[in-house]
C-alpha cells in the first residue's frame, strides 16, 4: 500500500489518492482507495480520451483488479466507464446482510444513477463535443454508454427496507458505499474509506454547484448530515476542488440554507 503523493495523485492517507482534472476535463475529481487484492476507482471522468488518461494514471500507482464507482449520473462522472470495462475491471467483494460474498459486475452506483445513466446517456453526448468529440459522437471504442449493474438504494435488506450502504471489501480496506437521500441529484453515492469521504457533487469546492437537477432543501438536509460526520471522515473530496473538511460542508448548507440556488458562489476552505 502506497502512502505518498506519486504522479500526479495527492496522497490523503490510508491508501486514498485523489486526482484532479484540467478544466478542459471539468476539473473532475477522481478517487482511487488501494488495497492489498483490488482498488477502487472514484468517476472515470468525461469520454475515453479523459478516461484513458485516468486508466494510466491508475496503472502508474497499481496494477491491481479494479473496481469502480459512479457518485451520480452526470456526464463527467461515468462517460469514461467503458475504458475501465475495456481494462476488465474486476469483481467487487460486498456484503449483504451480514454474510460476504464475492464475484458478479464491477460497475458501482446509486439505483437512481444507474436508471438515469440509462435513460439519459446518450442525449448527455452533446455536452462534450469539444474534449471527447468521438464520445459526442458516439463513434469508436470506449465511447458506448455502460450502466452500473451493482447498485445500492435497490435491493431490500433482510427487514425488507430498501438498504442504503454496501461494504466494499479491498483486501484489508473496506469502504462503504451509502446514500445519504436526495441532493445534488436524485442518485447521489458516497464512498467512505478510512478516514477520506468521497462525496461526488454533493461537495462543490471553489465554484458554484450545479443545481439543474437537484433538490435543494433535501441538500441543505445531507450537508449537515456530513457536517457531524467530520470525526469519521476528516478529510472529505468534493467533485470539483480541492479537498474540503466538515466545515466546508456546514458553512455550504448554512449558504444554500439562507442563499438559495445559485446563491453559493466559490466557496472555498478556510484557511
Amino acid at each position: 500500500m502506497v502512502g505518498q503523493d506519486r504522479d500526479d495523485w495527492q496522497a490523503l492517507g490510508g491508501g486514498s489518492f485523489v486526482l484532479r482534472s484540467s478544466a478542459a476535463r471539468a476539473l473532475v475529481n477522481i478517487g482511487l482507495v488501494v488495497g492489498s487484492e483490488r482498488a477502487l476507482v472514484i468517476d472515470t471522468g468525461c469520454g475515453p480520451r479523459h478516461g484513458a488518461e485516468i486508466l494510466a494514471a491508475v496503472r502508474a500507482v497499481t496494477a491491481l483488479p479494479l473496481v469502480v464507482v459512479n457518485t451520480h449520473a452526470h456526464w463527467d462522472h461515468f462517460f469514461g466507464n467503458a475504458v475501465f470495462r475495456q481494462d476488465g475491471a474486476n469483481p467487487s467483494a460486498a456484503q449483504h446482510d451480514g454474510e460476504r460474498h464475492r464475484g458478479g459486475p464491477d460497475f458501482w452506483a446509486h439505483a437512481a444513477a444507474a436508471r438515469v445513466i440509462a435513460g439519459t446517456g446518450e442525449s448527455q453526448r452533446v455536452f462534450v463535443g469539444g474534449p471527447e468529440p468521438e464520445m459526442a459522437a458516439g463513434v469508436g471504442a470506449g465511447t458506448e454508454i455502460v450502466v452500473p449493474s451493482l447498485l445500492v438504494g435497490e435491493r431490500p435488506g433482510a427487514d425488507g427496507r430498501v438498504e442504503t450502504s454496501v461494504e466494499l471489501d479491498l483486501g484489508g480496506i473496506v469502504v462503504d458505499l451509502f446514500t445519504l437521500g436526495r441532493g445534488h441529484t436524485d442518485g447521489d453515492l458516497m464512498v467512505g474509506a478510512p478516514g477520506v469521504l468521497f462525496a461526488g457533487d454533493v461537495l462543490e469546492e471553489g465554484a458554484p454547484p450545479s443545481f439543474d437537477d437537484s433538490y435543494p432543501a433535501e441538500w441543505v438536509a445531507v450537508l449537515r448530515r456530513l457536517a457531524g460526520m467530520g470525526g469519521k471522515y476528516p478529510v472529505m473530496i468534493p467533485g470539483h476542488g480541492r479537498p474540503v473538511d466538515a466545515t466546508f460542508a456546514a458553512a455550504m448548507a448554512d449558504i444554500m440554507e439562507t442563499g438559495g440556488p445559485g446563491k453559493t458562489g466559490g466557496l472555498v476552505p478556510a484557511g
